[in-house]
């Protein structure tokens, strides 16, 4: 995939150079061909400049192999500009310019592709004072130029005779082989570095190998082929800018917005965390609360007890002082109102009792006589219409009563909370049996506001609930309390339609019963 997209990034840049070469050939074909040249060589210079202030301002600030490139463009800019002036304006007239405009030019290509060779072999950098590495960069190209213009003998095949001696040629040769050197180097090294960076370098060397080779095929004369060659090397020129824009300019700023990123991202998720432990911290104060006021509730509870005792030994008296039949069939009555609240205070003392899960054997019709005279005695049964479906399978199961039906009270406080915004609450409790799994089933179902997908996969989590002064506990203990039991909880919901709550509890064999009724008898 990353070479086809060099390969398109290539011949994309061949086509687009070609069309701009042809339209520029036939826009400047009666303008002169000096001029020409020194515009589309004062782009590239333009360019040049743009690269070596990128890296002069940034190198300060970041640490890279690339501002050799920065520095080295340098000499490159030098030995051009002295390229276009040769060119507009013969040096002397003792020797033909020429010579030198193929010099500066060789020397100018040269410089190029040496420098992107040793940025790809990735040596490593020595720190050094950028105005050292700016003397440098200056002194050693313009001490070569007046060289070669008053040691003319230096480079006597370039200088004199036709364009294309044998001596050009190498250079030119030297030119692509080195180029294509740079490539293969790069080409090694791209997956370790970022790949929009590496990309513009890597495709430098085979746009500077297709210029030089239009060069080649060029006789030095206004034409296509020479357009072609001067728009390449601007696309060249073009790329190295790139690629250093991007790695001091781009990617860092990219670097700093993905960190920020990620800084915001912690520092929300701290945020939420520290919310969570104030949340967490104030359910364990409600808890402590709640604790608290069902040890006041037990004593008030027990203390309510003694005076049923009072009034129900009262009516034991007046059964025995008075043979009036009307004030008996009233004291008898005040005696079931007595032994039903002595019952229903036995229960919820049974299930606020902190002990451990007592299993016994018990029926499936008693566990849901049980429930349903829990639910019918408790105050927020008033509130709503509720259906009881009980089954009267006489199957058995061993099971904590006080503790299942604090699993049932609990859902059923839930649903008639969740229908308090509904005009016509509901609440249907059903129990019964499926003789496939041999387990028997508690449905709580209500016509509240629902849940919703979200909300379905967080329930039953510790902590986590949807009230506003809930603590996210009721359903993670009724969970654990089925777990005991070798049960599960469904839960079927669907938003404005209501909630469906199934507590499945395995019952026991029929072998196994018939077995411990063999022991009872034995």
């Amino acid at each position: 995939m990353e070479r086809k997209k060099e390969i398109h990034q290539y011949i994309h840049s061949l086509g687009i150079g070609f069309i701009i070469s042809v339209i520029l050939y036939l826009a400047l074909l009666k303008v002169c061909v000096k001029v020409v040249h020194s515009l589309l060589e004062i782009v590239c210079a333009f360019i040049a400049v743009a690269i070596f202030l990128i890296v002069w301002n940034t190198m300060d600030e970041i640490s890279d192999q690339k501002h050799f490139l920065g520095f080295a463009i340098l000499p490159v800019l030098i030995f051009n500009i002295c390229h276009i002036y040769v060119f507009a304006v013969p040096l002397t007239s003792g020797i033909d310019a020429t010579g030198f405009v193929i010099v500066f030019s060789v020397l100018a290509r040269l410089t190029e592709v040496v420098a992107l060779y040793i940025i790809s072999l990735r040596l490593p950098m020595l720190n050094t004072n950028k105005w050292i590495c700016l003397f440098i960069a200056t002194v050693i190209p313009f001490a070569m130029v007046m060289m070669i213009i008053n040691l003319p003998f230096i480079f006597p095949d370039l200088l004199t005779g036709p364009i294309f001696t044998l001596a050009y040629i190498v250079a030119e040769m030297v030119v692509i082989i080195i180029a294509l050197m740079s490539f293969v180097n790069l080409k090694g090294k791209i997956n370790n570095y970022s790949e929009e960076i590496y990309r513009y370098l890597l495709t430098a060397p085979f746009i500077i190998v297709a210029a030089q080779i239009m060069f080649i095929l060029s006789d030095g004369s206004f034409s296509i082929s020479w357009m072609y060659e001067h728009v390449l090397k601007i696309i060249y020129y073009y790329y190295l800018y790139k690629s250093v824009f991007v790695s001091y300019v781009k990617y860092p700023y990219k670097m700093m917005k993905d960190k920020n990123k990620e800084l915001e991202e912690a520092y929300h998720q701290l945020e939420l965390s520290k919310q969570e432990e104030a949340r967490k911290q104030n359910i364990m104060l409600q808890q402590e609360k709640l604790a608290l006021l069902g040890q006041m509730g037990a004593g008030i509870v027990h203390e309510t007890r003694n005076y049923l005792s009072t009034i129900k030994g009262s009516c034991q008296i007046i059964e025995v002082i008075t043979k009036e039949s009307n004030i008996l069939k009233h004291v008898s009555k005040i005696n079931k109102s007595v032994d039903l609240i002595d019952g229903i205070i036995s229960k919820f003392l049974f299930m606020s009792k902190p002990r451990e899960t007592t299993f016994e054997e018990m029926s499936i019709c008693d566990l849901a006589q049980s429930i349903e005279s829990l639910i019918v005695s408790t105050p927020f049964a008033k509130k709503v219409g509720i259906i009881f479906n009980s089954t009267k399978e006489e199957r058995y199961l061993l099971c904590d009563e006080g503790q299942i039906n604090q699993v049932v009270l609990n859902l059923c406080k839930n649903a008639v909370e969740a229908m308090e915004d509904t005009e016509y609450p509901r609440l249907e409790v059903e129990t019964g049996f499926d003789e496939d799994k041999n387990e028997m089933y508690i449905k709580v179902i209500d016509n509240g506001k629902g849940m919703s997908e979200e909300e379905l996969r967080n329930i039953g989590n510790a902590f986590y609930t949807t009230k506003k002064s809930g603590t996210g506990l009721g359903l993670y203990l009724c969970n654990q309390i089925v777990k005991e039991h070798k049960g599960t909880i469904e839960v079927e919901s669907e938003p404005g339609k209501g909630t469906s709550f199934t507590v499945w509890l395995p019952c026991i064999e029929d072998e196994d019963l018939q077995d411990e009724i063999t022991n009872d008898i034995i």
